[in-house]
C-alpha cells in the first residue's frame, strides 16, 4: 500500500512539474497583436457603420426600439399609449431627439439602442412611434 500511495505522489509531482514548467514557457500558439486589450476593447469598439440603404422608421423601430417599446415590462411606453406620447410630444422634436440621441436617464439608451442608426433614422422611428398614437408632427410643439 506505502509503495502504492509513493507511485501516486510521485505521478502527481511529476504532472505539477511539467504544468509549471509549461506555463513558464511562451506560448507561441497565440499571436499578440500590438494595441489591443482583448474583450476589453471589443467592449468598447465602435459600432461598424451600416452599409444598406437607409432604415425606415418602421425597420429601426423594429430593429432597435421595439426590445424595450414592444412590452410593458421594461418601462418604456408603448407606441400606441396616446397619454405618454401627447405628454412627450408636447415637450417638442428637439428634445425628443436630444433623448434618444443622447439617451435619458439610465433608462433609454443612446442612440435608443442602434449606436450605427443615422440621425435621420433615429427621427424616423420617433415619428413611426408617435404615428402609432395619431400624434403627427404639426400637432407637436416646436421647442416647449
Amino acid at each position: 500500500m506505502t509503495v502504492y500511495r509513493s507511485m501516486i505522489k510521485l505521478v502527481f509531482l511529476l504532472g505539477l512539474a511539467t504544468n509549471a514548467f509549461a506555463a513558464a514557457q511562451p506560448d507561441t500558439k497565440q499571436t499578440k497583436i500590438d494595441g489591443t486589450q482583448g474583450y476589453r476593447d471589443e467592449m468598447h469598439r465602435p459600432p461598424e457603420p451600416w452599409k444598406g440603404p437607409p432604415r425606415s422608421g418602421a425597420k429601426v423601430y423594429a430593429d432597435s426600439c421595439a426590445t424595450c417599446h414592444a412590452r410593458t415590462t421594461q418601462g418604456a411606453p408603448l407606441p400606441d399609449d396616446d397619454v405618454e406620447w401627447r405628454m412627450r410630444a408636447g415637450k417638442g422634436m428637439d428634445v425628443l431627439m436630444a433623448h434618444v440621441i443622447d439617451g435619458y436617464k439610465e433608462l433609454m439608451p443612446q442612440r435608443g439602442g442602434c449606436p450605427n442608426c443615422s440621425d435621420a433614422e433615429l427621427k424616423a422611428a420617433v415619428l413611426y412611434i408617435l404615428g402609432q398614437s395619431g400624434i403627427t408632427p404639426g400637432s407637436m410643439s416646436a421647442n416647449k
